[in-house]
């Protein structure tokens, strides 16, 4: 049956939008932490990992809803997370700069993520999924704005405070 080939491919959708969700909020609390007196970038951190946390249940209520497991999705993706932070270490000489990078490269992810899932969930008359996911892709995309807003901000302040090489 081709609906099952389709489901199948939600699911694995959902799954990975979920392994980014929860592997996230500990990434966005080290952000947090590194952003330090960078007062509105730390404020906008803290807000989007409790979004983040949300988003997380609503993923796994449309899991749950397809009649999947999430006990076991978890594990895939942090490992996937820890390693391209880990190489942009050295990519830029301050973490500030770089996390605000990887934020919102992450973000654009979760975007194309999200709007992935919505299409095939609308495709297979999946409304409650495309309900979810679609306040889920309105969230990321107003994240992404404000990194990308800021970035400019962050990285001539850390020029200013001699951040950039330390």
């Amino acid at each position: 049956m081709a609906d099952k080939n389709y489901y199948d491919v939600l699911t694995n959708w959902l799954k990975n939008a979920y392994n980014i969700e929860t592997t996230l909020v500990q990434m966005l609390d080290n952000q947090a932490e590194r952003a330090g007196g960078f007062t509105e970038l730390r404020s906008q951190l803290h807000g989007h990992r409790e979004a983040t946390q949300r988003h997380a249940q609503m993923v796994k209520e449309c899991l749950e809803y397809l009649g999947e497991d999430v006990s076991e999705v978890r594990a895939q993706a942090s490992k996937l997370f820890g390693e391209v932070q880990s190489r942009m270490v050295g990519v830029y000489g301050d973490s500030i700069v770089r996390d605000a990078i990887v934020g919102a490269m992450v973000e654009q992810l979760e975007i194309s993520t999200y709007s992935a899932i919505i299409t095939l969930a609308d495709q297979l008359g999946e409304q409650k999924i495309v309900n979810n996911c679609s306040e889920i892709l309105e969230d990321e995309r107003n994240m992404h704005g404000f990194l990308e807003d800021h970035l400019e901000k962050v990285v001539n302040r850390a020029y200013e405070e001699d951040l950039l090489t330390k």
